[in-house]
């Protein structure tokens, strides 16, 4: 059982924690290497899934630099991130939520719980997102890349103080770590999650399945 009040904030991963999103962006890492060579795609998209939380400027630069190898490859790494986002735009607009979080975001916000979004998602793209989806009111601030993940918890560490209680929604390993280093107590979301070996860290009680009964009292 999670006892919600006991925290004074909680951060939430956007893919898979607040959106049902992951199947989403791994067939867009997909697609947006058109005419890369097939068998070298599919390994990329299983690296990406064993790095959940990763920015896809990172993702995208590792495959061109480490994959293939290519010393002067700026050029495919912008056209790769700009397909990216013209393919993962519309498609973030319209996924659905994992069950139960709006409700829960909206409980959590009426007890006057501070609360942030910190993704590995482009920011500018997810504060656009949740504007559109008329969620944006419920955060605090919403973190994502280029910035890291670890950097953007510490920004959230900072504004809170650290005699300020957190826990963090997660569905990633670099959640896990980012809750880890900063003290923060973790719960793993498991819904849709890519990570496979998660509960081999993680306790039963500190696993969800979605937000659908969370004690939130």
């Amino acid at each position: 059982m999670i006892d919600i009040a006991k925290y004074d904030f909680f951060i939430f991963d956007c893919d898979g924690v607040i959106l049902n999103s992951n199947n989403l962006k791994s067939k867009a890492f997909a697609e947006a290497l058109t005419g890369e060579p097939p068998d070298l795609v599919a390994e990329f998209v299983e690296y990406h899934k064993k790095n959940g939380g990763i920015s896809r400027y990172k993702k995208f630069r590792y495959y061109y630099k480490t994959m293939k190898n290519k010393v002067d490859s700026e050029n495919e790494i912008k056209l790769a991130l700009n397909n990216f986002a013209n393919i993962v735009s519309e498609g973030l607009i319209k996924c659905h939520y994992i069950p139960g979080v709006i409700k829960f975001i909206k409980k959590l916000h009426l007890k006057q719980k501070k609360l942030f979004v910190v993704s590995g998602s482009d920011e500018e793209e997810l504060v656009d997102v949740f504007r559109k989806r008329m969620i944006s009111h419920y955060f605090e601030n919403i973190y994502g890349s280029p910035t890291g993940k670890m950097e953007n918890t510490n920004k959230v560490i900072k504004l809170m103080g650290k005699d300020q209680n957190g826990l963090f929604f997660g569905d990633s390993k670099l959640d896990y770590d980012a809750a880890l280093k900063y003290r923060l107590n973790f719960v793993f979301v498991k819904a849709v999650t890519e990570w496979k070996n998660a509960q081999q860290l993680i306790n039963d009680d500190r696993i969800i399945k979605d937000f659908e009964g969370i004690n939130e009292y």
